[in-house]
């Protein structure tokens, strides 16, 4: 007679997984943001060990994980290497705490060509909701909240059919370049992101409408357009643009991940921010204050976008027939040392 098989712990299920305890008791108990991929990993593993909660367990960790298959909201957000994200993702933790809702962050991009296994993913785990930063068409926002409650974060278009909440880009940009163009400085370059984004359009639109308004002639040497925001391709693109004959005395860069690598870009040719050249950037991520010089650049409330969309959906949720909203939120424009005092030029 075969010995007895020893019933799997959640030890084990760590060890299958290759994470530690804390984290498959985070996701069995719905405890805080888990990475996607952890998640399925630890539901894997547990499913391979023939994995059950011992019936001695605690009343309340089975009934709490009743309620929070219930209450499980996806944050969706198209990058974990940008840290414009984190701040928002907290917001709307802080938020998913207070109503007492779990988490489940996922990070990707969604396209039609992928939104069956998105849906497929909201199902699997038993989603209730899902809140995007990412831009979304017409046909997949349609699609997907007509099966899930849906909230767009900083990423929509402007008649979106679900509640949203994000800032003007187009007026804070042009804030922005309006002060660029106060200190005395014609020559401004713009460092931008891919145009499928609100934001990119946006912005750009704003820097246009700056040197308009100022009667300055576009240079589209001038126009940095780049794939995706990502330092390096930043680097590279602003360096060559600088050793080109008459290179531009200022920059408005989209991202401060950007405005940084603008600052790096100098230095490798020679110029001196902000002497030489200043440097606007946008979001006032941590990188802005602490680079040498550090950024002026546009704030934007991060924490509470994040916040507000789980409100928003706190608000589908509990009342579905509640009407749908599209809040926009206030921009400041810090002043650091990457912008010179006002000069005059001829």
């Amino acid at each position: 007679m075969s010995p007895k098989r020893q019933k799997a712990t959640i030890t084990d299920v760590a060890n299958h997984a290759g994470v530690s305890v804390a984290t498959v008791s985070r996701v069995f108990n719905h405890k805080g943001i888990v990475n996607e991929d952890t998640y399925r990993q630890v539901m894997e593993s547990a499913q391979a060990l023939n994995y059950q909660k011992s019936a001695a367990a605690p009343a309340a960790l089975s009934a709490d994980s009743r309620r929070s298959e219930k209450d499980l909201l996806i944050i969706n957000i198209p990058s974990l290497s940008n840290p414009f994200y984190n701040e928002i993702v907290k917001g709307a933790k802080a938020a998913a705490e207070l109503h007492e809702y779990d988490m489940l962050l996922n990070q990707g991009h969604i396209h039609e060509s992928n939104l069956s296994s998105i849906m497929n993913m909201l199902s699997r785990v038993n989603a209730k909701g899902i809140i995007t930063l990412n831009h979304l068409s017409a046909n997949v926002v349609q699609t997907l909240s007509a099966s899930f409650p849906l909230v767009q974060c900083c990423e929509f278009e402007e008649y979106s059919p679900v509640s949203t909440v994000g800032i003007d880009d187009l007026a804070s940009s042009k804030n922005a370049m309006d002060y660029i163009l106060s200190t005395g400085h014609r020559k401004i370059a713009l460092v931008n992101g891919p145009m499928e984004y609100k934001y990119a359009r946006h912005r750009k639109e704003g820097y246009l409408k700056a040197l308009e308004s100022a009667g300055i002639e576009v240079n589209p040497d001038w126009i940095i357009q780049l794939p995706e925001i990502n330092a390096d391709m930043a680097f590279s693109s602003v360096a060559k643009l600088l050793t080109m004959p008459n290179p531009p005395d200022a920059f408005f860069a989209v991202s401060d991940m950007c405005a940084a690598a603008v600052i790096r870009a100098t230095k490798h040719t020679n110029f001196r921010v902000p002497e030489d050249i200043i440097v606007v950037g946008f979001d006032n991520v941590d990188i802005s204050s602490i680079t040498m010089p550090s950024i002026t650049t546009v704030n934007q409330p991060k924490f509470q976008l994040g916040y507000i969309s789980c409100e928003l959906m706190h608000e589908k949720l509990t009342n579905p027939s509640a009407e749908t909203k599209h809040m926009v939120l206030n921009t400041e424009l810090i002043i650091r040392e990457s912008t010179a005092i006002p000069v005059t030029r001829g």
